[in-house]
């Protein structure tokens, strides 16, 4: 009940100030390494009443272009080698309010379409403090992961990084269970004086056309199965023992979907 009424309160009070504004995020990526010891990018959150604009893995973000192996020691036994790469337009998220869509320049460079995701959030009474903000705990399962969210209703806006949105407040940390997917708040400039301009997604520009996220849930799964598929061949090949444990999804992606 404290927690609606301060919802109500802030939200009662938001149109006397502009609710422009960027956070800039950690975002982190550690998909079957068990903890948060990934790839690191550079992330951005434009946002104002109406929309926002998620990106990472920018050529812009990261300080010019990246494309380089990193070598990941998580003890002495297990070392991973991963590739981290930027682009000049990075990975984008755009929501929008109004038509309640969000469109997605994604995974293999795909431009996704799809309506909101419908996330059911269970707010609870934990709270901490991030940057100068007062923020409240909330936990879901989305796309295969259990998320944990902190937003701020300093900021009555339901946005958050990546495709992680529909609280009461700005996001400015998640993560799942393990932290293999984790962003992390920066900075903040909000709110600003002038009005963010924020563009959405234009697949256009690269000569693409929309693709529906069945489509795009479709390609993910048969990307996976392919690469499990060639690990096998690769072992026969070198008439190699097979690894028991074979990977899943959640291994590689962000999204885990049934691989069936």
């Amino acid at each position: 009940m404290k927690h609606l009424f301060l919802i109500l309160t802030v939200l009662w009070g938001s149109n006397s100030i502009s609710q422009n504004g960027l956070v800039t995020y950690g975002h982190k990526q550690s998909m079957g390494m068990g903890g948060p010891i990934g790839i690191d990018y550079n992330a951005a959150l434009q946002f104002n009443t109406t929309c926002s604009l998620y990106i990472f893995a920018q050529d812009a973000l990261e300080g010019g272009s990246v494309n380089k192996t990193e070598t990941i020691r998580k003890n002495k036994n297990k070392v991973f080698v991963k590739q981290k790469f930027s682009l000049p337009e990075g990975f984008q998220y755009y929501t929008d309010r109004k038509t309640q869509t969000l469109m997605s320049r994604d995974l293999g460079l795909v431009y996704v379409k799809e309506q909101i995701p419908e996330i059911h959030w269970k707010i609870s009474d934990d709270t901490k403090t991030i940057g100068n903000f007062n923020c409240i705990k909330a936990t879901a399962a989305f796309r295969g992961r259990a998320y944990t969210a902190w937003f701020t209703t300093e900021i009555p806006l339901p946005y958050g990084p990546w495709k992680l949105q529909g609280l009461p407040g700005l996001i400015l940390e998640a993560y799942d269970t393990n932290k293999e997917v984790y962003f992390y708040f920066k900075s903040i400039k909000y709110p600003l004086d002038t009005k963010t301009s924020i563009q959405a997604p234009d697949p256009k520009t690269e000569q693409k056309d929309w693709i529906s996220f069945a489509e795009y849930k479709q390609g993910l799964i048969e990307a996976h199965n392919r690469a499990i598929e060639n690990g096998r061949m690769f072992m026969e090949d070198f008439d190699a023992e097979e690894n028991a444990e074979e990977k899943t999804m959640a291994d590689s992606y962000i999204e885990v979907f049934d691989e069936n």
